[in-house]
């Protein structure tokens, strides 16, 4: 039996589309954009390409804004985050946010961290940066933008910036860019279905960084090293593929979602509780099965059931540590060693669903 992906919030498929060109593109750009030669003109104009493409689905005028091409969302939001600013300004960060952008945060001099349901209210007076998720990559909660920079304007210090996690709602829904007045926004490519290792930071025109990375100045000194032309192209190429099918994928992932906690109140009496909001995003969904462990059903599901589900942040799995989100949302440490996240993409059907529900009982039957 093939295996039953529900772990797209972890990381998008590849279409066959997106497979096929990879070899198409690394003979046509195999070489450096930047030699400044004829034959490199090619793979230069491939990447200005992908940079229109990609601020065209974001809504964002030509001179509005930049591309700094990085290895993913993780570096886009270091760069971001560490390199904006005077170092020991304050930059606040909502507790729940990706350890990404958490970390780097905690990394400047002046961090202040929310608990995520005292937010915008409890952004205090001086705050230079405020750095969010749009949508909460564990649970699928969606950040409000507009009373959040409404907020920062409020109280903030006279060079304000607006830091946003897009990696989960790029070519999901719709990102605010302009009427929110977003400064630095981030995404990854291979959570809409593109190569690893690629990855954005959009900046608006007259944000200033510090590189992180220096060498030969490549991106106007953003960010030194040679481009990966290969990566980018399919990046963008992804990311129109995702987004052209995003309005027929909504009304199918929301009933597949309705579906799914529909089942799950079969599990009532096996400690289920409901963490993603009933207003979140429909592609994740996640709850806890208070008294088992989350990670060992994963385990259990992947090995035996050939299913692929999530239980926190991919990113930090390995760590082996509480969900830091759950922890700032208020759950104790029973809610968060029981989350399973499941989350859909383009490729789910409802079979996949009744496949894991049944699965899920099995599992904590002989648990």
């Amino acid at each position: 039996m093939d295996d039953c992906y529900l772990d797209y919030a972890g990381s998008g498929l590849p279409s066959e589309t997106i497979m096929a060109r990879y070899a198409e593109y690394a003979r046509e750009f195999s070489l450096n954009p930047h030699s400044g030669t004829r034959q490199a003109e090619a793979a230069r104009r491939k990447v200005l390409d992908a940079e229109c493409r990609i601020l065209e689905l974001l809504g964002i005028r030509e001179g509005e804004a930049h591309v700094v091409w990085t290895s993913g969302a993780t570096e886009a939001l270091n760069l971001g985050i560490r390199g904006y600013g005077v170092e020991n300004s304050m930059a606040c960060v909502d507790g729940a946010a990706h350890p990404a952008m958490l970390e780097a945060c905690r990394c400047r001099a002046n961090c202040v961290e929310l608990a995520p349901r005292n937010l915008p209210e409890a952004l205090p007076v001086g705050c230079e940066m405020l750095c969010v998720c749009h949508v909460n990559n564990e649970t699928g909660a969606v950040a409000d933008l507009m009373s959040l920079r409404k907020r920062l304007d409020q109280v903030g210090g006279r060079s304000r910036c607006f830091v946003v996690d897009c990696a989960q709602s790029f070519c999901r829904q719709g990102i605010p860019w302009r009427s929110c007045g977003i400064d630095l926004l981030s995404i990854s490519s291979r959570k809409v279905g593109g190569p690893a290792g690629v990855g954005a930071l959009v900046v608006r025109r007259g944000v200033a960084l510090r590189p992180l990375i220096v060498g030969g100045g490549q991106q106007s000194g953003f960010r030194s090293g040679t481009l990966d032309v290969v990566g980018i192209s399919l990046f963008a190429d992804a990311a129109e593929e995702a987004s052209q099918c995003q309005s027929q994928a909504d009304a199918r992932i929301r009933q597949l979602n309705e579906g799914l906690w529909h089942g799950l109140e079969a599990f009532s009496d096996r400690g289920l509780i409901r963490i993603s909001p009933a207003d979140g995003s429909a592609h994740i969904a996640t709850f806890s099965l208070v008294g088992y462990e989350g990670a060992v059903i994963k385990r259990i599901l992947a090995d035996r059931y050939g299913i692929l589900v999530g239980s926190g942040s991919a990113c930090s799995a390995e760590a082996g540590k509480p969900s830091h989100v759950l922890a700032a949302m208020g759950y104790d440490e029973s809610v968060s060693r029981g989350a399973i996240r499941v989350s859909f993409g383009p490729c789910t059907r409802q079979e996949d669903v009744d496949r894991f529900l049944v699965a899920l009982k099995s599992c904590l039957d002989q648990y």
